[in-house]
């Protein structure tokens, strides 16, 4: 019966994928899945790839799947383990419901979080009493576990500015927010802006290093290559741009 149940919503799958996330059997075993799941839109897990996976019970439908996460996230309805609590995968269980159903409520949850019922007290009061530290630290969290190779190429950035300050400045993030810096350029010599101190905003986008950077002169500056707006308009931050380029570099530049 089981067997049947999940070849049969597999083949629906098949048929008409879900747009909110990808999922398929792990290998040969048909009672375990595993799905990804991208964070919503409009929320602190935008731009994360998270993984889960799935066991089917023997007696499945009649009993619900196990539903976990394999990244760490920061979340009132998902504990350290990964752990999901949502009442459809508990007392509110019914064969009707299928695994894309469940899926579609976890993803729900990203972007509005059940706080009447939390595995997770801590988190759900802080989402209470201070939603702005809540959406800080579970944007960080996303970026440290969910986003791979942009966040790890910007982390081994930041730890060789740290081992070897740069001498045009400083640089790093925001509130702890690795795709999002600030930069502090000064001691421009035998320039009109010597004795200046000149701020600079820098967003990284998902795709680093394969995309530039996004870099803005916080500070007004009069110069033929930076706008009103604090623009730049340099060659390497367009088409000269080189995946084999670093913040360093472009802030030298």
């Amino acid at each position: 019966m089981a067997s049947k149940r999940i070849l049969k919503e597999f083949k629906d799958l098949q048929k008409c994928p879900p747009d909110f996330c990808s999922l398929a059997p792990d290998n040969e075993d048909m009672f375990i899945w595993r799905a990804t799941m991208p964070g919503p839109r409009d929320s602190p897990y935008e731009g994360g790839k998270f993984e889960l996976i799935i066991h089917f019970p023997p007696d499945y439908p009649y009993k619900p799947p196990k539903v976990a996460f394999r990244n760490k996230i920061f979340h009132p309805n998902i504990n350290r383990n990964g752990s999901i609590g949502i009442d459809i995968l508990k007392d509110k269980w019914s064969p009707a419901l299928t695994i894309s159903k469940v899926l579609l409520s976890i993803y729900s949850i990203l972007g509005a979080p059940m706080l009447n019922d939390p595995l997770e007290e801590n988190i759900a009061n802080m989402y209470k009493t201070d939603r702005s530290q809540y959406e800080t630290v579970a944007r960080n969290w996303t970026q440290k576990y969910a986003m791979g190779p942009a966040y790890e190429t910007i982390s081994k950035e930041l730890k060789g500015l740290e081992r070897c300050p740069p001498s045009y400045g400083s640089a790093g993030p925001v509130d702890g927010d690795m795709f999002h810096w600030h930069a502090a350029i000064l001691d421009l010599r035998n320039s009109p802006y010597d004795g200046g101190l000149f701020k600079v905003d820098i967003q990284f986008p998902l795709q680093y290093p394969l995309e530039p950077p996004k870099v803005v002169f916080r500070t007004k500056i009069f110069h033929p290559n930076i706008d009103t707006n604090g623009s730049i308009g340099l060659d390497i931050l367009k088409d000269r741009w080189s995946a084999n380029l670093t913040i360093s570099q472009v802030n030298c530049s």
